[in-house]
């Protein structure tokens, strides 16, 4: 048996999943019930914390068209809970100083996310608006999301 959570503990700040996410990693599944709020966005399925159901957008390689970001970075977008969050990952690159001599890579990611927007509202958003997918990528686009909206795939995890 695990010891009751102290009201206030580093876990209290995280989002539920996060939370249960930590404990489940850290061996205190049980303690679960102890969260403030553990249940909140979660289904059970005899008594075990389900996630709530999400859907995930992204490049699909079997349509045959190449990444519109080339062949290191990509999107995906995922809806959970009412929000539509888009996430840019460029794959890590080397990076080095001349008087050093320490390995390091740098990786770049960026996200947007549309509180209370389904998946294909905020896909919408974000075709009628190059300001938005400009600032998910980094830079202006003149094609903007519409090449990468076109080899999109999505998936429920229901």
């Amino acid at each position: 048996m695990h010891p009751p959570l102290p009201n206030r503990t580093p876990l209290a700040g995280l989002a539920p999943l996060a939370a249960i996410t930590a404990l489940v990693l850290m061996g205190c599944g049980p303690a679960l019930a102890r969260i403030p709020a553990a249940g909140k966005g979660l289904r059970t399925n005899g008594g075990v914390p389900q996630a709530a159901p999400t859907r995930v957008c992204a490049f699909n390689p079997d349509l045959g068209l190449p990444n519109p970001l080339g062949m290191r970075a990509y999107v995906t977008i995922t809806e959970a809970e009412g929000n539509t969050t888009f996430l840019f990952e460029q794959f890590p690159a080397i990076v080095t100083h001349d008087r050093l001599q320490v390995e390091a890579t740098l990786a770049l990611t960026r996200q947007v996310v549309f509180y209370k927007t389904g998946l294909e509202q905020a896909r919408q958003i974000m075709l009628r608006h190059p300001s938005y997918y400009a600032d998910l990528v980094g830079y202006a686009d003149g094609e903007g999301f519409g090449p990468l909206n076109a080899v999109l795939a999505c998936h429920s995890n229901h």
